[in-house]
C-alpha cells in the first residue's frame, strides 16, 4: 500500500497490513501507517461516447455476454487498529520525542567511552604490574603508569555519571525510569565509597605500589576494585593470615558499588533500546548486564582455588608477593619465582575485566547508533 509523510507528503511504499511504525527516508519523520494513508484516487467518470469501432448498444437491446446483473456495492475499507494512543503524534509531540532520543544518544556515547577508557586504564595497570616483576633487572616501575590509570578513571567515572543522567532523561519505556534511578543511586554510592577509600589510601600498604611515595596509592585505588571483589572469598577463607590487607571490607563494598553500578547502567540501555524498537538489542544488554555479574563470579572461584593451590603446596604466595615489594626481597630467587607468579596471576586479572565489560562497551554504542537512528528494524525493507 501507498501512504504519504504528514510532514513532507513524500511517497513511501509499504507492504499491506503494515502497522509497525515507519520512517520517512526524506525527512526522517516517524509515523504510523494509518496516518500516513494516501487519500484513495477518485474513480473515473462513465463515458457515455462508444470507443471507435465499436456500436453504443440500444437500452432495448440485450446483452450479449450475460444476463444484466446489478453490482454489488463495495464494502467499506476496514479501519485500521493504531498501536497506541500515540500513534498520531503531531510535529510538536514529535519534536519531543526526537530530543529525548537525542539525549539519550548522547548519554550511551559517554557511558561506551568510559567503558572504553576503563579498558585503557586496566592496559596502563597491567603494563605497570609487568615492569614490577622485572623490577630486579630493570629497576622499579614509574608510578606515573599508576598516575594515569587514576586519571583517566576520574574522567570515566564522571562520563558515566552524566551518561546515566542523560539516559535517564531520554524516552519513556517499560522499567526505564526504575533502572535509571537505581544507577544513579549506584553510581553515588559508588562515588561515595571510593571517596571514604581514596581518603585511607595511607592503609593500603603504601609502598607496594610505590615506595618512594605513598601517596600514589590513591591513583591506584580509582581505576577499579572490582580485582579485591574477586579475591572476596579468598579473604574470607584466610581472613586471619596475613595476605587478607587491612579494611578489605571497604574494599570489597566499594568493589560490589561498582559491580551494581555496571549492570544497572546496562538495565537502563536495555530500556532505552526497547524505546527505540530494538528488542533485539535491548536483550543484548541484558546480556551484556549478565556478563558483568558472571564474570566476577568466575573469577573469584578461580583466584580461590589458585591461591588455595599456592598457599597450601608452595607457602603463602601473597606473603612472599608482599615482600618482593621491597627491593631487597628480590634477591631471594624462589621469592622471585613466586612473585613472577603472582605478578602474572594480577595481570590476568586485570585481562578478566577488561575482557568482562567489552560486551557492554559493543552494546553501550550499538544504543547510541540505535537512538540516533530510531525505529529502524521496523521500518519495511522495500
Amino acid at each position: 500500500m501507498l501512504l504519504a509523510c504528514p510532514t513532507c507528503r513524500s511517497g513511501l511504499q509499504v507492504p499491506d497490513g503494515t502497522t509497525a511504525m515507519v520512517r520517512c527516508p526524506a525527512c526522517k519523520t516517524v509515523f504510523s501507517p494509518a496516518a500516513g494513508l494516501a487519500p484513495p484516487e477518485p474513480e473515473p467518470e462513465p463515458d457515455d461516447e462508444p470507443k471507435p469501432g465499436k456500436r453504443k448498444p440500444d437500452d432495448d437491446e440485450p446483452d450479449d455476454d450475460g444476463p444484466d446483473e446489478t453490482p454489488e456495492p463495495a464494502a467499506p475499507p476496514k479501519k485500521r487498529r493504531r498501536l497506541d494512543e500515540e500513534d498520531g503524534l503531531s510535529p510538536a509531540e514529535r519534536a519531543i520525542l526526537r530530543a529525548g532520543f537525542t539525549r539519550a544518544a548522547w548519554g550511551c556515547k559517554l557511558i561506551w567511552i568510559s567503558f572504553a577508557l576503563f579498558m585503557l586504564s586496566m592496559t596502563l595497570i597491567g603494563i605497570y604490574w609487568f615492569q614490577f616483576g622485572l623490577a630486579k633487572y630493570s629497576g622499579l616501575p614509574s608510578p606515573a603508569w599508576i598516575i594515569s590509570a587514576g586519571a583517566i578513571a576520574l574522567i570515566y567515572w564522571i562520563l558515566a555519571a552524566v551518561g546515566v543522567g542523560l539516559c535517564l532523561s531520554g524516552p519513556r519505556a517499560s522499567g526505564h525510569w526504575g533502572y535509571g534511578i537505581a544507577a544513579a543511586v549506584a553510581t553515588g554510592v559508588h562515588l561515595i565509597l571510593l571517596t571514604v577509600l581514596v581518603s585511607q589510601a595511607d592503609s593500603f600498604a603504601p609502598e607496594r605500589v610505590d615506595p618512594d611515595g605513598p601517596s600514589t596509592v590513591r591513583w591506584w585505588l580509582l581505576p577499579t576494585q572490582l580485582d579485591h571483589l574477586g579475591f572476596s572469598l579468598t579473604y574470607a577463607v584466610y581472613y586471619n593470615e596475613d595476605i587478607v590487607p587491612p579494611k578489605v571490607g571497604l574494599l570489597i563494598a566499594v568493589g560490589l558499588a561498582e559491580l551494581v553500578r555496571n549492570i544497572l547502567i546496562m538495565m537502563l540501555l536495555s530500556c532505552l533500546a526497547r524505546a527505540a524498537g530494538e528488542h533485539d538489542l535491548s536483550y543484548q544488554c541484558t546480556r551484556a548486564a549478565g556478563y558483568a555479574s558472571f564474570g566476577p563470579g568466575v573469577l573469584t572461584l578461580v583466584l580461590l582455588l589458585v591461591s588455595v593451590a599456592v598457599y597450601e603446596t608452595s607457602g603463602t604466595l601473597f606473603k612472599l608477593s608482599y615482600a618482593l615489594d621491597r627491593v631487597g626481597a628480590a634477591l631471594n630467587p624462589a621469592a622471585m619465582i613466586i612473585g613472577v607468579i603472582y605478578m602474572t596471576l594480577t595481570m590476568g586479572i586485570y585481562a578478566i575485566l577488561m575482557g568482562m565489560l567489552l560486551p557492554s562497551l559493543m552494546a553501550s554504542r550499538e544504543t547510541a547508533d540505535a537512538c540516533d537512528e530510531p525505529f529502524q528494524s521496523q521500518i519495511p525493507r522495500l
